[in-house]
């Protein structure tokens, strides 16, 4: 009978299959494993409701979540000035440690585990450091019946397991948390007022952790405030069964006494802590009155994605979760989106850039307007000195100015896109830079100039403007001449940063020079890589074959795109790369990726930039090149916070594990990108609140 069961509930779905198997293996006490049925029976439910499958593919079992709109503001606690009034009002304050006082940049505690196996260079290094704690818990339980360990008796346990010497490993676990570990900023102002106000203040831990060591830890941050650090470890009584408090009374009572300021026998006290069974109840029952500080990562969790890789999914739940829940600011949603959905697409992206960058030999990386302008700023700070640039260029600058080698893709982006849209003649022209053969072509369709560009009309127009097609492509040389220009003189520049690079500092690429074309890469966030191709095509029609063009692409075009086969040759030929997914890696979010439902409009939202539209180049009275932008952005403001969001995701990420960066480790791979992203496409509801908050146009030719 357990046989069939576990066929039918685990074996039956391999994507339910992998997840139980991965939470199986830190499931190793009783309860745990209890968890993990509840766990099981809500993914098969989950998975066989309508709507849990995607296109019938029994491997296809993507995350569903309705998003917060604002998290920041879901905070449930009380905001620090009110918890400081209500705490003025009690003699002793005693506070938890661990998610209260002092945070870790992962979504659980157990998440550090990962980064000591890689110290240790060992695996399966989580699964064996859980279950050593569980076995000395029992241990100690069987012989002095509490189950409150030290580090060092965890040690003992996990020394025969690893073969790692207890001593060694203690150091390295302490030496990890310190590096990890920070304050939390709820509690700064809190604790120096509580002080200030001559309030006794203790500090409770059920914690392996010995009271030396996280006395150094809360005194880093906090000074020397606590007048007593009680641990679990230590006192062999805890929070959880509530013995410690008893102790928190004591001293309370006793440090009061020795101040003269005990009156009538009796104190009072309160606790705040995060726990609503230790924290809460508990201290409650052993008439301590207890505040609630909401876990700043149990908070945030119910909103992150958990379909990705162990370490950076901790790292990256970690980091969104306490920028937005410690109950410190609320930020707007247009940072909140930046940060949460953006940064992390930002920066494993510019990681990939990096990295290919460096196999191929290719020392210059050049970002497409506009949605390379918050790439470079990432890239920028990620990898200082690196030669990069930022060009202007458009979609409809590189459909106009490649016409003559690309018609088919000209015509599809000035007529085909834009029919029954509310686009006249005069504009559909204007947009084309053609208002001369406005009245002509109007005569030879019988229709005025405010006429709306329609199915009919477009195949009119293509079949006019294809009789007139030199014409056409003439009137484009001047500007394309100007452009060729301009794109020689700032490749030329960043040429010369390149050469100005010594092989092996950051930026060469590991690159010899050589004679031949020069490598460039042109980074651009998708999706038919027909903004590198048209750079490609000018550059090589106004100066020959002097460069040679590697593209990066954050996605290609998904399954449902008309261009879906598109650029599949560039691609074959290694000339053409994508982050997130394509027809070569990732199919399943290939397949997902819909530009119908506006999921290209959404990540193009999230990178775009506050500066205007580039419209072109035109030649001055004077002779000399003149830039054309389109009016102000009117959503200026909303994009900086956007780009802010993104810009201090990567600060954090950096602050915390920069050496990861420096040290070429931890790659953040498309897929686990995506993850966030994949939250957000899938929330319609979200994104009609974020439609509705940037009073978006989300017709789908924005000019």
């Amino acid at each position: 009978m357990k046989i069939r069961i576990y066929k039918l509930l685990v074996n039956r779905v391999p994507a339910i299959r992998r997840k139980y198997q991965e939470a199986r293996k830190e499931a190793v006490s009783k309860r745990d494993r209890v968890l993990l049925l509840g766990k099981l029976l809500l993914w098969n439910l989950e998975y066989y409701l309508p709507g849990g499958r995607t296109g019938g593919e029994e491997h296809s079992f993507p995350e569903k979540k309705k998003l917060l709109f604002q998290e920041s503001g879901s905070f449930t606690g009380m905001s620090g000035e009110t918890l400081f009034e209500q705490l003025s009002g009690y003699d002793v304050i005693s506070f938890d440690v661990f998610d209260t006082l002092l945070l870790r940049p992962f979504s659980a505690p157990t998440d550090l585990f990962y980064l000591m196996g890689i110290e240790f260079h060992y695996p399966d290094f989580p699964v064996l450091r859980i279950l050593a704690e569980d076995q000395a818990r029992q241990k100690k339980r069987k012989a002095e019946g509490t189950g409150e360990v030290s580090l060092k008796e965890i040690w003992e346990c996990l020394e025969p397991l690893t073969g790692i010497p207890a001593a060694a490993g203690t150091a390295m676990e302490m030496s990890m948390e310190e590096k990890y570990c920070l304050e939390n900023p709820y509690f700064l102002p809190l604790v120096k007022a509580l002080k200030k106000e001559g309030k006794v203040l203790l500090a409770v831990s059920d914690m392996y952790l010995d009271r030396a060591f996280i006395q150094r830890l809360l005194e880093k941050y906090y000074g020397p405030v606590f007048e007593r650090i009680l641990v679990s470890g230590e006192e062999g009584c805890s929070k959880g069964e509530g013995s410690l408090y008893k102790k928190v009374r004591d001293i309370g009572a006793k440090l009061l006494t020795a101040r003269g300021e005990l009156s009538g026998g009796s104190c009072s006290i309160a606790h705040v802590g995060d726990n609503p069974h230790s924290d809460i109840l508990m201290a409650r029952k052993n008439k301590i009155e207890p505040f609630l500080y909401p876990n700043p990562q149990e908070a945030g969790n119910p909103w992150r994605p958990f379909e990705m890789s162990g370490i950076t999914g901790g790292i990256y739940r970690g980091l969104v979760n306490l920028r937005f829940h410690t109950g410190v600011r609320r930020y707007s949603v247009f940072y909140e989106l930046g940060y949460i959905y953006g940064g992390l697409a930002a920066l494993g992206f510019c990681q990939f850039i990096h990295r290919r960058v460096r196999e191929l030999g290719i020392p210059q990386v050049c970002f497409l307007a506009r949605d390379g302008d918050i790439l470079k700023q990432v890239y920028d700070r990620l990898y200082p000195g690196s030669p990069t640039c930022y060009l202007l260029w458009s979609r409809n600058v590189s459909a106009r100015l490649s016409a003559e080698r690309f018609p088919f893709d000209f015509f599809q982006r000035f007529l085909f896109q834009k029919i029954n849209q509310a686009y006249t003649m005069e504009s559909i022209f204007a947009s084309m830079k053609l208002t001369d053969l406005t009245e002509e072509a109007c005569q030879a369709l019988n229709c005025g100039k405010e006429s709306i560009l329609t199915e009919k009309k477009a195949v009119s127009c293509r079949d006019f403007l294809l009789g007139q097609w030199e014409r056409v492509t003439g009137a484009y040389k001047e500007e394309q001449d100007l452009a060729g220009a301009y794109l020689r003189e700032l490749l030329s520049l960043i040429s010369d940063k390149s050469r100005a690079i010594q092989p092996g500092e950051p930026g060469s690429g590991n690159a010899k020079s050589q004679e031949g074309p020069e490598k460039i890469a042109l980074v651009d966030i998708g999706w038919a890589g027909s903004g590198p191709l048209g750079v490609e095509y000018l550059l090589h029609k106004t100066s020959g074959p002097s460069w040679q063009i590697h593209s990066f692409l954050a996605g290609s075009s998904g399954a449902a795109s008309p261009a879906r086969d598109g650029s599949q040759g560039f691609f074959f030929e290694n000339r053409m790369e994508s982050y997130f997914f394509s027809q070569f890696h990732n199919r399943d979010l290939w397949k997902f990726h819909d530009l119908h439902k506006k999921h290209n409009l959404y990540l193009e939202l999230l990178f775009t930039s506050p500066s205007p539209s580039f419209l072109g180049f035109e030649k001055t009275a004077q002779g000399e090149r003149n830039l054309l932008f389109a009016p102000r952005e009117k959503h200026e403001e909303e994009i900086r916070q956007i780009q802010k969001g993104i810009l201090d995701f990567v600060a954090d990420y950096q602050k915390y594990f920069g050496d990861f960066t420096a040290k070429g480790w931890g790659e953040i791979s498309g897929r686990d990108a995506y993850a966030p992203l994949l939250l957000l496409l899938g929330d319609t509801v979200f994104q009609k609140k974020l439609e509705k908050a940037f009073l978006w146009d989300i017709r789908e030719n924005v000019e």
